[in-house]
This record gives C-alpha cells, sequence and structure tokens, in this order.
C-alpha cells in the first residue's frame, strides 16, 4: 500500500486525534497555576493551625481566670465579708466577659481554617481531573506519533520536506541527549568537589589541632584519613570529566612520633613542629586549588544546564514542526478533491 494510500484510510483517525489534543491541550498549563493555588492554601491552613493553636491556649486561661472567680467561695464570702461584694461580682463578670470573647475569637478562626480546608479539598479534586485530563493529552499524542511514524517512519520520497524535517527531530534529539550526558557528568563532578572541600576542611582543622594539641599522632591521623578521602574523590571527579586536574602533594608527617617521644627534647618538638608546618602549608594550597576547582566546575554545570535547555527547546521546536508538516500532509493528501478537480 502506497504512502498515499495510508494517509487516506487513516484520515478520519488523524482528525480524531487532533481534536482530542485540541480540546485537552489546556491541561498541562492548567496543572500548574493549580498546584501553585494548592501549595498558597496548605499555606493558608498551616498559618490558621498555628492561630487556633494560640487561641486555643488564650481560651484555656480565660476560663481557668473565670473559673477561679466564678466557682469560688471563700473569694466570694471574702469580698462579702469586707462589704465589696459588688466588686467581686464585677470581676466575675469581667473574666467571663473575657472568656466568652476568646472562646468567640477561637471559634471564629476555627471556621475560617474550615473554610481553608473546602477550598482546598474542592482545589485538589480539581487538581485530580485536570492531571486525568492531562494524562489523556499525552496518550493523544503518543497515539498520533505511533500513526504518524508507521505511515512517515524512514524515507519518504514522494514527501522529501517531511523527510528534512524527521531528519533535523533525530540531530535535535541527540544534541539533547549529549547535552544532558555532559551537564550530568559535571553536575557529579560538583558534588564530588564539594564532598573533597568538606574533608579538606576538616584536614586544615586537624593540622591546627596538631600544632596545638598534646596527642599530635591522633589529630595527624585525622589528617591523613581525610586528604586520602578527598584524593579519593578527585580522583572520582575526573573519572566522571578527565579535563579536571589534580591537586598537588600533601604529606603527612609518619616515623617520628614514638622517637620524638622517646627522645623529647627541644630539637625534635622543634623538628616535629616544622613538619606539621609544612604539612599544613602544603594542605592549605591545595584547599586553595580545591576550591577554584569547584568554581570552575560549578561554572561549566551551569553553562552545560542552559545548553541543555537550549536543546530540549529545539527539540520542541523540531518536534512541532514536524508533526505540522506531517498534518499538512494528511490535510493535503486525504482531503476529498473538489468538483473542478474531479473533472479534470
Amino acid at each position: 500500500m502506497s504512502t498515499q494510500e495510508l494517509l487516506i484510510q487513516a484520515a478520519s483517525k488523524n482528525a480524531e486525534l487532533l481534536q482530542g489534543l485540541n480540546d485537552t491541550a489546556y491541561a498541562s498549563s492548567a496543572i500548574q497555576q493549580s498546584q501553585v493555588h494548592l501549595s498558597d492554601l496548605d499555606r493558608e491552613i498551616k498559618d490558621c493551625d498555628a492561630q487556633v493553636r494560640s487561641l486555643e491556649s488564650k481560651t484555656k486561661t480565660k476560663l481557668a481566670d473565670h473559673k477561679k472567680y466564678a466557682e469560688s467561695t471563700a473569694r466570694r464570702f471574702m469580698h462579702r465579708a469586707v462589704g465589696k461584694k459588688e466588686k467581686f461580682v464585677e470581676k466575675v463578670g469581667k473574666e467571663e466577659r473575657e472568656y466568652v470573647e476568646a472562646l468567640a475569637e477561637e471559634n471564629q478562626a476555627k471556621s475560617r481554617r474550615g473554610e481553608w480546608v473546602k477550598n482546598r479539598d474542592e482545589a485538589r479534586k480539581h487538581h485530580a481531573e485536570l492531571k486525568g485530563i492531562n494524562s489523556t493529552h499525552r496518550s493523544l499524542q503518543a497515539e498520533l506519533d505511533a500513526l504518524y511514524d508507521s505511515i512517515f517512519a524512514g524515507p519518504t520520497p514522494e514527501f522529501p520536506d517531511e523527510d528534512q524535517k524527521e531528519w533535523a527531530l533525530r540531530q535535535a534529539s541527540d544534541a539533547l541527549n549529549d547535552a544532558k550526558r555532559r551537564h550530568e557528568a559535571e553536575a557529579q563532578a560538583v558534588k564530588c568537589l564539594h564532598n573533597a572541600d568538606r574533608f579538606m576542611n576538616e584536614a586544615l582543622r586537624a593540622f591546627d589541632d596538631a600544632r596545638n594539641y598534646s596527642r599530635v599522632d591522633i589529630a595527624l591521623s585525622r589528617a591523613q584519613s581525610a586528604t586520602d578521602k578527598v584524593r579519593m574523590l578527585v580522583a572520582q571527579t575526573q573519572r566522571l570529566v578527565p579535563d579536571i586536574q589534580g591537586l598537588g602533594n600533601i604529606d603527612i608527617p609518619h616515623g617520628h612520633i614514638m622517637s620524638d617521644i622517646i627522645f623529647d627534647n627541644i630539637f625534635t618538638d622543634m623538628a616535629q613542629h616544622d613538619r606539621i608546618k609544612n604539612s599544613q602549608a602544603q594542605a592549605q594550597r591545595e584547599a586553595r586549588n580545591l576550591k577554584d576547582l569547584l568554581g570552575r566546575a560549578q561554572q561549566r554545570s551551569e553553562h552545560l544546564l542552559q545548553e541543555a535547555n537550549a536543546a530540549l527547546a529545539r527539540l520542541e521546536t523540531s518536534r512541532e514542526e514536524l508533526q505540522q508538516i506531517r498534518q499538512d500532509t494528511f490535510e493535503r493528501v486525504a482531503r476529498p478533491p473538489t468538483y473542478d478537480q474531479a473533472v479534470a
């Protein structure tokens, strides 16, 4: 069956799918707006919850104050005994009013919260409906893609413009995959260098301890462990992005601790101090180099992300152009001939 015959045969299905896509196209952007609305409602409910808790506490306090006077026989008798019954009644009335006002304020806050919850429930229901419509839209798009691929995939000499757009889409897809691969590698490298920077700072703290700490061996052991992790992470970074440079050596003093303890004197103390000082200087130098590596990796990662986003935009444009030219081909080939064409 020729391509033209396939187009005529699938014309009604093509029209049905295009109409369905047109009817459901709004759902994608509507979902984003709906999500923002849901986030706003959740924030309002959270604020209401805090307000209700505060007002419940206030109401509880006012009720306790009211009961303290209204139910206290001793206070009532004392005020009556000293001739201040009216003052007592006034105090009871004041506490009762404050309690009633606090209770009313609490109930109003709970009522407002109830309205927010009702609105959120309705918004969630609408959001779920939009997700269903968007799912239908994606299914229709996949069905249309499959229909077009079954007819147009591969060379179609009758429609060279379609072949050109199809080739452009493959190129755009390959470019996007390459951009995403390079960005992912660089992003992972940034994570490794962040961790390496953290361990380098730990090594620097260990060197500070070694110069001011009686247990030098423990501090240097910490420095050794931290710098080993730095080297491991930088090596992992280089496997991800081979262009990243490595770090220089950081020599941790070893083999002198016991002799310095056995032959403890000013000369061995000074020698040990100098060795630690030199190692610390090396670590400080490599810490600066590491921060420079991290900064440049972050810049590359951001640039590659922009490239990936641009490649994605080009892919979407290529996909839209290919679909449009296929739609146009359907309409041109499958459209019934006019009267003039039929009698010509």
